[in-house]
């Protein structure tokens, strides 16, 4: 397994962006006073229980920490019917032809405790030293990719998507001393934000909100040769079509699309558990963007390439990724547009 020797924090994060502009968190921290006094207040209440539930992780033995919040995920798997159906739907959606029920049953089981581990993480992670985040988190680039798309100073898009431990990764990668800018959806509310924001950007990393003007900012870190974090294995209300585990899924095209403007290839990392409980980001191959003049044509195709990289790697680790999200859930209409819908609900 080989690993980068980058050492160093980088730089704490210090900007977010909104409506396509970048702004400070102490423009955040204006909007936060214009909430009321009530919903301030519960803010502080379930912000100051995480921290406390946090603290109690972090010094309690580790293996207690682990076995109590698998415990309590393996509660909600009994006692939460409507999520554990729905995350089964959609393995079997996935897997139905390939596997089992009792197979797709024991990979659902499976990935609630896998889910408990990292829900141990995130309580755990603000109270932990950067000698334990490094412990923990491995990086398996046996080629360097990363290095070598980095070094040639035209910024790095990479694609990640929603497995295991994802608050982890992002925290040893904050770590690392390259530039690490992470496109991220922003809360409902400012409070939120800033609670997420403060434990996110704690390690180093940068983050900018998915909302207008998000691609000419990416585009603005590329110039600055950052390395771009984007994820396109979720839901798009608007987007392109491409199958994901033979089924059209409406993704959304960022990737793709601003790797083919840039002439740069996308590099797919994911991370998996392993046995003694560590973490491994996996840096796959490179995906070169196609380029025949038809840009359509082109984004469609590297858009498959993209969301075929996630599948590969979920066939691999099915007991780590997200299943509950409602990954089918746009519809096409007869234009080829997406519908709002589920599968099989309105």
């Amino acid at each position: 397994m080989a690993e980068n020797d980058n050492t160093g924090p980088q730089t704490p994060m210090e900007y977010t962006t909104k409506h396509g502009k970048v702004h400070s968190l102490e423009q955040q921290e204006t909007d936060n006073r214009k909430m009321g006094a009530g919903y301030r207040f519960k803010y502080f209440l379930v912000r100051g229980l995480i921290m406390l539930l946090g603290r109690l992780a972090a010094i309690a033995p580790e293996k207690t920490t682990y076995a109590v919040c698998v415990r309590f995920l393996l509660f909600a798997y009994k006692k939460f019917p409507k999520f554990r159906n729905l995350a089964r739907r959609h393995l079997d959606i996935a897997f139905g032809n390939e596997k089992s029920p009792e197979e797709l049953d024991d990979i659902l089981r499976r990935t609630y405790i896998n889910y408990g581990k990292s829900l141990a993480e995130f309580l755990m992670l603000p109270h932990k030293s950067r000698e334990w985040i490094e412990n923990r988190v491995t990086l398996d680039d046996p080629n360097w990719n990363v290095k070598a798309e980095f070094e040639k100073g035209r910024g790095v898009v990479s694609l990640g998507g929603h497995f295991g431990s994802w608050e982890l990764i992002a925290a040893r990668l904050g770590i690392y001393k390259y530039p690490l800018v992470v496109v991220v959806k922003a809360q409902r509310d400012a409070f939120m934000t800033r609670f997420v924001m403060e434990t996110r950007g704690k390690w180093g990393n940068e983050y900018i909100f998915r909302d207008r003007g998000i691609k000419e900012e990416c585009y603005r870190q590329l110039d600055q040769g950052k390395i771009l974090g984007l994820m396109a294995d979720q839901n798009a209300t608007r987007g392109v079509f491409v199958n994901f585990f033979g089924k059209p899924a409406c993704t959304a095209t960022g990737p793709a699309e601003i790797a083919m403007k840039r002439g740069l290839p996308v590099i797919p990392a994911f991370p998996a558990r392993n046995p003694d409980n560590t973490v491994t980001m996996h840096v796959m191959d490179p995906i070169i963007m196609r380029d025949t003049g038809d840009f359509d044509a082109d984004l469609q195709y590297n858009l498959q390439k993209c969301t075929d990289a996630v599948e590969a790697f979920a066939r691999l680790h099915p007991d780590e990724y997200f299943w509950w999200h409602r990954r089918w859930k746009s519809q096409k209409k007869s234009s080829g547009q997406p519908v709002a819908g589920s599968e099989g609900k309105v």
